[in-house]
């Protein structure tokens, strides 16, 4: 009998530090950090503690194609400044002159108000394509300590 109670106990104790891990990771990881690493490889630095400014998209398409666009502020510096090897000179995407081209252009198909945009003349510049004609637009303004994603899937 007091077998059954330890083993209780002890299950009981081992299922609430999974749900408290869970809940936790839960927690630390936003949703679309799940997304980044899935469409592009990226993972946020997450202990660099990011909070959600702004997000809009294009909604829901059945080829799940469209525009994402999310904003992050962050605590620290440091992490964000590692992420990519940034670069300062904006260069051409698959369809527009430069980056800022490209993203004021998605900008304006979702709708995204003016003070919800990056400043590009402060922004240092990351870009990725797919052999889809996907693209991917990372803007760091390490002044105000946002990182800005915008996605474009076709």
């Amino acid at each position: 009998m007091k077998r059954k109670r330890v083993l209780r106990a002890v299950l009981a104790a081992l299922v609430g530090l999974l749900l408290l891990a869970g809940l936790l990771a839960w927690r630390l990881v936003p949703g679309y950090a799940s997304a980044l690493r899935l469409n592009w490889g990226i993972s946020l630095p997450i202990l660099a503690r990011p909070s959600l400014c702004y997000e809009a998209d294009s909604g829901p398409s059945f080829h799940g194609d469209g525009i994402r666009y999310h904003v992050f502020s962050y605590q620290y510096e440091d992490p964000v400044s590692l992420m990519f090897a940034w670069g300062s000179v904006e260069r051409e995407t698959i369809y527009c002159d430069s980056y800022r081209e490209a993203a004021e252009a998605w900008l304006d198909e979702i709708q995204v108000p003016a003070g919800d945009r990056p400043d590009y003349d402060d922004c240092l510049y990351w870009y990725r394509a797919q052999e889809d004609n996907s693209e991917l637009l990372v803007f760091w303004d390490a002044e105000q300590n946002r990182l800005y994603f915008l996605e474009s899937f076709l």
